[in-house]
């Protein structure tokens, strides 16, 4: 890291380290020179695309018709982030408890992520938003992964060593984050910022661009800060009440801008940019709920379809709700359809049939003991691609 470029910086200070190196650490929240004035008109754009969102998740019966789909969106693209590949299919697999040939690892990895992030945001029904809440849910996404992908960082505790961004030595780094003392003092008054009531406060989604600068240039885990990161965002919303419903993920959008995302949070640090961030932000926030509104127009459409389908059929209850199951688990087995239902064996194998005979679910190919059975419309809803052969092999 160059020095020179952050010496003068406005948003925080140099520090000594290893090698004869330099780290930087971020001043404390809330920064000085954020222009919230010229912010308002794509503030208030961004509000109104949240304000969207929430109004259709009231309008559901079930919010885990939606959000499980777009969390699992969520797993995918943050973790693509981090050089981490799976696709829908192979993660629900996975989560379905089956197995896949090819690219086992990445899926579970994938199904680390949204499992940790499920369990952060039912950690709300019992505990605020904290630093206990970052660290279980870095002990999730750190489970069982290989080591070329963090197994040397300690699964749910803070780093005890140095880290560096952008090389494999310190020396080339692009940034180098704040020391482990430091990192822990930073950590410290982060969260206290999070709680303290009695600060004027900024309107959430400007709080939040800065929350996760703030974690993500402190950089407190020996690996995963970017997908832990990005569940901030997510859980501090929900917190705060702007998402009534956790929903709203970022990735997917930033993920297609992942290099100028990267580099308006460097110039925060290198110049005091903090305008241009919190701008960038907000212009994702904007995509992001306009991409989970267009992606719950087509769940509850292809929900509506199936369920006229076996409606006009004259098909049992028990079908319809088999169709809502499969948007919360879009693979299932036979037991699972039998223990969701309170069915005998023999009922749910009838019920799977039937949903196969009208082509709402398909068997995967190669699958025995136990066989499993994907609607395959809903993975590629999902997933955002085109419909495909369902029949296509796992």
């Amino acid at each position: 890291m160059r020095k020179q470029d952050f010496e003068n910086s406005p948003s925080g200070h140099l520090v000594p380290t290893e090698k004869g190196q330099w780290a930087f650490v971020p001043d404390h929240l809330p920064p000085k020179g954020i222009d919230v004035a010229h912010l308002a008109p794509q503030l208030e754009r961004a509000s109104v695309k949240l304000g969207e969102l929430n109004g259709i998740c009231r309008t559901i019966p079930d919010p885990l018709l939606l959000i499980r789909p777009l969390q699992a969106k969520e797993a995918l693209s943050s973790s693509s982030m981090e050089g981490t590949f799976s696709t829908v299919d192979d993660l629900m697999l996975i989560e379905a408890g089956g197995h896949i040939r090819d690219g086992a690892q990445e899926a579970r990895e994938v199904a680390n992520y949204r499992r940790a992030l499920a369990e952060a945001v039912g950690s709300f029904e019992d505990t605020p938003l904290c630093l206990r809440t970052l660290r279980d849910a870095h002990r999730t996404l750190m489970h069982n992964v290989a080591r070329h992908r963090g197994a040397k960082a300690v699964a749910g505790e803070f780093r005890t060593n140095q880290n560096f961004i952008g090389a494999l030595e310190i020396e080339k780094a692009r940034f180098v984050p704040p020391p482990p003392r430091e990192a822990l003092v930073a950590l410290d008054l982060l969260e206290k910022y999070l709680h303290d009531e009695a600060r004027p406060r900024l309107p959430d989604l400007i709080e939040s661009a800065l929350i996760h600068y703030q974690f993500e240039t402190i950089h407190p885990f020996g690996d995963g800060n970017g997908r832990v990161g990005r569940m901030l965002i997510a859980l501090h919303l929900l917190m705060r009440g702007a998402n009534k419903s956790p929903v709203l993920y970022l990735s997917p959008t930033l993920e297609t801008r992942k290099d100028d995302y990267i580099d308006y949070m460097y110039e925060v640090s290198k110049t005091g940019a903090w305008t241009p961030w919190v701008e960038f932000f907000l212009d994702m926030v904007e995509q992001a709920t306009e991409q989970a509104v267009a992606t719950a127009d087509c769940l509850f459409a292809l929900r509506e379809r199936y369920r006229e389908l076996l409606q006009q059929a004259g098909r049992s209850a028990n079908l319809l709700k088999i169709v809502d199951l499969l948007f919360v688990t879009p693979v299932v087995t036979i037991p699972a359809v039998a223990t969701h239902l309170g069915v005998t064996y023999r009922a749910a194998q009838l019920n799977t049939q039937t949903l196969q005979d009208v082509g709402i679910l398909w068997e995967v190919p190669h699958r025995t003991n136990p066989k499993y059975f994907a609607a395959v419309a809903i993975l590629d809803t999902i997933a955002g691609r085109q419909p495909a052969d369902a029949r296509t092999s796992h």
